[in-house]
């Protein structure tokens, strides 16, 4: 090492620590007593004693002695972290001999000293690898996912508390977008998985999830995973209960045993478990409030879209589905139809779709769902009694049963007490579109008392069931929104038809 040439004193504090790779002139911290700071008045002497002695110290630390430098702050850390050993303890911010600790300076100091380390490890290229003996190399990947679990922790602390302080909305974004301008190295899918645990993390069911994303306990993904579940069940569950099911997945997703998997399954589970173990009456209103459309871009140009409906909406989406839309069409000159049974069955939604937005004056035509219900009946009156089963399954209770008669096409298959067919019903007629008009010009809209959705978002409901054998006449039927469509059936409520005049019996 170079001599400065300037008297020093070691300084007390730091005495006898060592610092590996740094060499300060003489071999520690200058004192409290400057050089030449003895001889009166010669303070431009002790200026220039200092700033020799300045000058000859940055010559010695090379990049080390550069604030911008990595180098600079990893050995701010070492020097920090020896002065807080030395001084044994902190409280509230202060360590021994009353020093205050800066967080930022905690903060950047931290990441640079991280940063100068993980340089030093990348710097062990492909060739030097080679020379690691196995036991080193899986030791090694252990601690690069310690240590990313880490950094994963430390920036969902930091979105949390840029949250709190408002920093995105005073940019006019989301978290996620402003997650997305200051860290363009995470995907927008990160980034919206970060601010939907940070969301979790401000509820009572929450907080504990929100810590173990913090503290680098739980990786983002399988946080989101709980977080997302959680919010679904949340609308259903009292607050105790909420604490209680996140309870469950959060310790799951907590625990490094437990694979991606077998994570999700836990979510499923407590799914089936709320709707399973619910009466029938509150499982199809928690049914209806877990209903779900979400997209997931799989790539340029394609979205994956999942629906999660309720049995009775699946069963009119599965009659689009499997309906005469979705059949193999043959080409004009006999060629037969190529598609997957996928491709026309997504045809087939979007034939629907597409016929509903571009005519969303007229009256509903083609392209009704086409559904088979078996309905047990009794046997002396040849009447419906009892919930109904589509061919896919899905069990629908007479109200439902009641309802999909109003808005498909449905054939129905009477069963006696031993399943044995009664009677093969006829695809039953729905409003005509004459008698579509007709109400539309009768009723306006939805006549349920209160209710302004428009006539041509509206289904024809039948006063007196069809499956009751009410017929399909324009004195039976009646103009009801989706929803008050639904709940009419749900409560089996009458109507009287007055002239223009519909009067609902609550």
């Amino acid at each position: 090492m170079k001599s400065s040439g300037v008297d020093t004193t070691a300084g007390q504090d730091l005495a006898g620590v060592d610092l590996p790779g740094v060499d300060l002139p003489g071999s520690d911290l200058p004192g409290s007593d400057l050089p030449g700071s003895d001889l009166p008045g010669a303070e431009g002497e002790v200026v220039a004693g200092f700033g020799a002695w300045e000058a000859a110290v940055r010559t010695d630390l090379g990049e080390a002695g550069d604030p911008e430098s990595a180098q600079f702050w990893a050995l701010v850390a070492q020097i920090d972290q020896a002065e807080a050993e030395a001084d044994a303890g902190a409280d509230g911010g202060l360590v021994g001999g009353g020093r205050w600790v800066d967080p930022a300076q905690e903060l950047m100091v931290g990441l640079a000293g991280a940063g100068a380390n993980l340089a030093r490890a990348s710097a062990v290229d492909a060739e030097d690898l080679v020379r690691v003996f196995e036991p080193g190399i899986v030791s090694a990947l252990e601690t690069v996912g310690r240590v990313r679990a880490q950094v994963e922790g430390l920036g969902f602390a930091l979105a949390v508390e840029a949250s709190t302080r408002g920093l995105p909305t005073q940019v006019g974004l989301t978290l996620g977008e402003w997650l997305r301008v200051r860290c363009p190295w995470i995907s927008r899918q990160e980034g919206a998985q970060i601010a939907d645990i940070v969301r979790a993390g401000k509820t009572p069911w929450g907080t504990q999830l929100g810590a173990d994303v913090a503290a680098g306990i739980t990786p983002v993904r399988r946080a989101w995973r709980v977080a997302k579940t959680m919010f679904r069940l949340a609308g259903c569950l009292q607050v105790d209960q909420q604490i209680d099911y996140a309870q469950i997945a959060t310790s799951a997703a907590a625990n490094p045993d437990i694979t991606d998997p077998e994570l999700e399954l836990v979510c499923k589970k407590l799914l089936i478990d709320l709707l399973d173990k619910k009466p029938r009456e509150d499982a199809k209103r928690f049914a209806h409030e877990l209903r779900c459309v979400s997209r997931r871009p799989l790539a340029t140009g394609l979205t994956r879209l999942t629906i999660d409906a309720p049995d009775a909406d699946a069963a009119l989406l599965e009659g689009v589905l499997n309906g005469p839309l979705a059949a193999p069409a043959p080409a004009q000159d006999g060629t037969p139809d190529q598609r997957s049974w996928g491709q026309r069955a997504y045809d087939a939604l979007i034939m629907v779709i597409n016929r509903g937005m571009s005519n969303p004056g007229s009256p509903p035509s083609s392209g009704r769902a086409s559904v088979m219900i078996t309905i047990k009946a009794d046997p002396t009156t040849g009447k419906p009694v009892g919930a109904g089963v589509t061919a896919l399954g899905q069990i629908l209770d007479p109200e439902q049963v009641g309802r999909f008669a109003c808005t498909g096409d449905v054939t129905p298959i009477a069963l006696g007490d031993y399943g044995e067919p009664l009677s093969l019903g006829r695809t039953v007629r729905l409003a005509t579109p004459g008698q579509f008009k007709a109400l539309l010009v009768r009723d306006g809209g939805c006549t349920f008392a209160g209710c302004t959705v428009p006539g041509t978002y509206c289904d024809a409901h039948h006063l007196a069931w069809w499956s009751r054998e009410g017929g399909t006449d324009i004195l039976n039927l009646v103009l009801l929104c989706p929803r008050h469509h639904t709940l009419v059936h749900d409560k089996d409520l009458t109507a009287t038809i007055r002239g223009s005049n519909v009067t609902w019996h609550l």
